[in-house]
Order: C-alpha cells, then sequence, then structure tokens
C-alpha cells in the first residue's frame, strides 16, 4: 500500500514498495548529467536503484496566506505558461528538458512563468497528482492539495521575489479549484531552496527518507515540532473501494 503521512504524529512505520520509480529518459539523465557532474549522478543512481537513502524536507504550503495579497509584478508579464512560449524558454534547458515543459502544459499542471520583454525568465509549476519518480506510487496527496513540482528563475533575475509573485498570481486558479494546500519535498542538502520557502512562510513539517538495498524499497517519515503544532494531517486518496469524503 502507498504511504500515508500525517504531519500530526511524531513518526509512522515505513512500508515496503510496491512499485519502482520511475526510470528517467535518456534527455533527463543527459541534464542531470551536465549540471550535476558524474559523481553526483553516480551518487544519485546508486541510491535511488541500487543501495542507499534518499532524504527531503517536507514543506506544507497555505495557499490561503496569498488571497487577496496584491500582485506587484515589477515590470515583467506573469501569466499562465502557452505553447508558443516554449520555443522561447531557453533559459529553462539548463533545469528541465524541452520534453518535460511541454508536459508541463497538460490539465494536471498549473504551469505560470514571468516574462521579460516576451522571453519566459522564471517559473512556478505545481501539480494535481505526486510528479516525483522517486517517490511516485508510494506516498499519496489529499483532494484538496497540490504536489510542488518545480520553480526556477535564471540566474540574472534572482533575488527580486520572482517566484513569490508568481505564486499569488496563480494563487487564484487554484483556490477556484478547491485546493487549500502544496505540499513540496526539497532534498536535504538543498539548502538554498529551503531557505527561500522559509522567506514565503512556508513551514517545513517533517523528514521522508527513501531506502533502498537492491530490489527492497522503505520509506519512514518524521514530523517537526511545526507539523505537531499545525496538526494538519496530510491526506491521502482513499484507496480502491473507498468513497471520497
Amino acid at each position: 500500500m502507498p504511504i500515508t503521512i500525517d504531519i500530526a504524529r511524531p513518526r509512522i512505520e515505513s512500508v515496503p514498495a510496491e512499485q519502482e520509480s520511475a526510470i528517467p529518459t535518456l534527455s533527463e539523465v543527459r541534464l542531470y548529467l551536465r549540471t550535476h557532474g558524474v559523481w553526483a549522478t553516480v551518487r544519485k543512481t546508486l541510491a535511488a536503484y541500487v543501495v542507499g537513502r534518499l532524504e527531503w524536507r517536507v514543506t506544507l504550503e497555505d495557499l490561503t496566506q496569498w488571497n487577496g495579497v496584491p500582485l506587484q509584478a515589477g515590470g515583467f508579464e506573469i501569466r499562465a505558461a502557452r505553447l508558443a512560449d516554449l520555443a522561447a524558454m531557453k533559459y529553462f534547458e539548463i533545469r528541465q528538458t524541452p520534453d518535460v515543459l511541454r508536459r508541463w502544459l497538460d490539465p494536471d499542471f498549473f504551469f505560470f512563468v514571468a516574462l521579460d520583454a516576451g522571453e519566459p525568465i522564471s517559473y512556478r509549476c505545481v501539480s494535481r497528482h505526486i510528479a516525483h519518480p522517486a517517490v511516485f506510487g508510494h506516498l499519496q496527496i489529499g483532494p484538496r492539495q497540490l504536489f510542488m513540482v518545480d520553480e526556477f528563475t535564471a540566474a540574472p533575475y534572482r533575488r527580486r521575489g520572482i517566484t513569490r509573485q508568481l505564486a499569488i498570481a496563480m494563487n487564484p486558479a487554484l483556490l477556484a479549484d478547491g485546493y487549500q494546500q502544496v505540499v513540496g519535498l526539497h532534498k536535504a542538502d538543498n539548502t538554498a531552496t529551503i531557505a527561500a520557502t522559509r522567506a514565503k512562510n512556508i513551514p517545513t513539517v517533517g523528514t521522508l527518507r527513501r531506502y533502498r538495498v537492491g530490489p527492497a524499497c522503505w520509506f519512514t517519515y518524521s514530523s517537526s515540532d511545526v507539523a505537531e503544532r499545525l496538526f494538519v494531517p496530510f491526506k491521502r486518496y482513499p484507496q480502491q473501494g473507498e468513497s471520497r469524503p
């Protein structure tokens, strides 16, 4: 059974994996190799598919915090991404492959971009489902939760609060569809991203760990003090045969 996380509990029991992680495409492997180097690629491959541990900080974004906050675009155009924008997303190709960016235009995603003189320079993408290969099939989110896929700003435009403005701009569409929270997973050593979430008043509510020893794979979850104060559980989609609330 997929793992269910309740952040009001200090710990949950690990469960054996029933589904292998999705295998990345060749273009995704090449991009990771180019941006992270040989040894980082080897270490991640071993931990994900042979033996090792992967660890993420879990964040929980309350979408109502952006409700009514005025957009301050700072001269940038901020809107939902369009098919015609793909050809101009050169800044994003150091982060994502063109196939992935195109996939984010599907209805399962909310994909917003900030543009400078018509050129996309920053993005924020959230999903209606878990879009993370290392936990797909094992971790579930609730019907009022979204999953944080990725956000990125090109180097010349950083430290201007653009991703915050993207969050504000896309928020009416998320609330209109009934969503209330965004669940995020961030690598434990990605201190810059974790700091950025804190700057947006998005708390880290726990730590998710994934262990691999050959064909065996299991997860554990430990909640943080913040999670215990929030008392807001991660909800899960009902299993087959159950009814939605």
